[in-house]
């Protein structure tokens, strides 16, 4: 007879076996956790990036249409994010404020890339070139450090 039936409660073995599997439960649900997040970093900065250079090269021909890939690129972020929302179960201790950070940074690049690439800079692919390298840099760092944790 074991010590539930007794007391109707676990005993102090058992309380640490239940304690252990829910341990191991919890570690097996965290350890998937982010994966949705950290595919759409990377997608994000893919599709920023070579955003960002497709618009540069637009630029520079005279009478080229600049929003097929400003379209394109927006319908791609939106597939990203979207995805992550529907797909994300369970998150990382901690990774709400992360994730904060992570999207701030990236929008942070996006837009000043969108902004003065569209105006001041407008055309000049080193810029177009150095935004892409630092959206890329920033998403792909952010990502490795979610998957490391």
């Amino acid at each position: 007879m074991s010590d539930t039936t007794k007391t109707g409660h676990p005993g102090a073995g058992e309380a640490q076996a239940l304690l252990a599997q829910a341990d191991q439960i919890g570690a097996s649900v965290r350890t998937g956790a982010g994966w949705p997040q950290i595919a759409t970093l990377l997608g994000l900065g893919a599709v920023s990036a070579m955003g960002v250079v497709a618009l540069g090269l637009a630029a520079q021909a005279p009478g080229t249409p600049v929003v097929l890939p400003i379209v394109t690129m927006m319908v791609w972020i939106l597939i990203f994010t979207t995805m992550a929302a529907v797909f994300t179960q369970a998150n990382k201790r901690g990774f709400g404020v992360r994730w904060a950070y992570y999207i701030g940074a990236w929008a942070l690049l996006w837009v000043a890339a969108m902004v003065l690439g569209g105006t001041v800079l407008e055309g000049e692919l080193w810029f177009s070139a150095l935004m892409a390298a630092l959206i890329t840099l920033t998403t792909t760092a952010c990502a490795w450090y979610e998957a490391r944790r």
